[in-house]
């Protein structure tokens, strides 16, 4: 447990959802197709999940991010702002911060992390 408050600005959880990502493309360069990884925790202020895929900090992605079965994939679009390859592995885990998001699917994500 840690001793420190809580300095997030948004309450997060780890419930296991799925999250389809691709490197945002550009006019000149062609991107591979999107990936799909479960993210290991969720807020309305980004997501963190593991891949295998070679990401650098500062990379912008396309996201679709599956709630539940019931709503439609929210979509936005994120950048890395932190990786962390895992010991004797090539998993690494990538913290993605939202950078546009709908104002509305982040109430629906707050909403989900409430229902935890």
């Amino acid at each position: 447990m840690y001793k420190f408050p809580e300095a997030r600005k948004y309450k997060r959880t780890e419930k296991r959802h799925i999250t389809r990502f691709q490197v945002k493309s550009n006019e000149n360069k062609v991107f591979k197709e999107w990936d799909m990884v479960a993210i290991a925790n969720l807020s309305a202020g980004g997501i963190f999940f593991y891949s295998i895929e070679n990401l650098e900090v500062g990379t912008i992605l396309d996201l679709k991010i599956g709630l539940s079965y019931d709503h439609p994939s929210i979509k936005c679009i994120g950048r890395v702002v932190r990786s962390k390859r895992q010991l004797d592995t090539s998993v690494v885990g990538f913290a993605i911060q939202f950078t546009e998001i709908d104002e509305q699917d982040k109430e629906v994500i707050n909403n989900t992390v409430e229902e935890k």
